[in-house]
């Protein structure tokens, strides 16, 4: 039987604490082992443990160093479970909006899609599914990451472009300006901030977290 060791993300932790939480929880009553922050435990995955993960740096700092441990969307694990109990939303319409360091992440964004539809949503894209990462791109990158990861966060230099704080409302408020449905669903956290500050007022963006926890406890 697989075992898993499950990298919480400090930062999904910081923006969602109650879906962190939940989420924690009902993956211990599973066995899932808990990480603390991916930047220091990576360093403590045990050899044959499969690692999960719900943030975009997190799988490519993990990734990075150890790929014979490849990670494992927390998404595609919960896609998988035959007995995940989630909400029905009846039809609502919303607008999925992939990461760009997703973009290769092929069984993720199926596993997220599958799971949007087993929760009755209808679900069309978003406008920009290529190079929207919230503010993650607009920035230069952090030397923190380069140290940990350089040959992932090194390619993704090459689509930063470092930004004035006006110059990225901007941008974030223009992006935002193109979306008709109400409801933006983000997987990723960076994207989920960006979002939040770029869509207009009576648009709203959900972390699919906070969607997948309705029923947990």
């Amino acid at each position: 039987m697989p075992r898993y060791m499950y990298f919480p993300s400090c930062n999904f932790t910081r923006l969602f604490p109650e879906e962190s939480e939940k989420l924690k929880n009902f993956l211990r009553e599973r066995g899932v082992e808990i990480a603390g922050c991916c930047r220091v435990d990576h360093a403590n995955l045990p050899a044959g443990v499969i690692p999960l993960t719900i943030c975009q740096t997190c799988a490519l700092i993990i990734q990075e160093n150890h790929p014979e441990q490849p990670p494992v969307s927390l998404f595609e694990y919960l896609d998988a479970l035959p007995d995940l109990e989630l909400p029905d939303h009846q039809g609502a319409t919303v607008v999925l909006q992939d990461c760009f360091r997703a973009r290769n992440h092929v069984a993720e964004k199926r596993a997220i899609r599958s799971l949007l539809a087993k929760m009755h949503f209808e679900v069309t894209d978003a406008p920009d599914q290529e190079h929207f990462d919230g503010r993650f791109l607009m920035a230069p990158m952090r030397p923190g990451n380069l140290k940990l990861a350089p040959k992932a966060f090194g390619a993704l230099e090459a689509y930063t472009e470092p930004c004035t704080p006006e110059e990225v409302d901007a941008q974030l408020k223009a992006y935002g300006a193109r979306f008709c449905g109400e409801t933006v669903v983000s997987y990723c956290s960076a994207c989920w901030q960006g979002l939040r500050d770029a869509l207009p007022e009576g648009k709203r963006c959900m972390h699919i977290a906070q969607y997948l926890t309705e029923k947990l406890s």
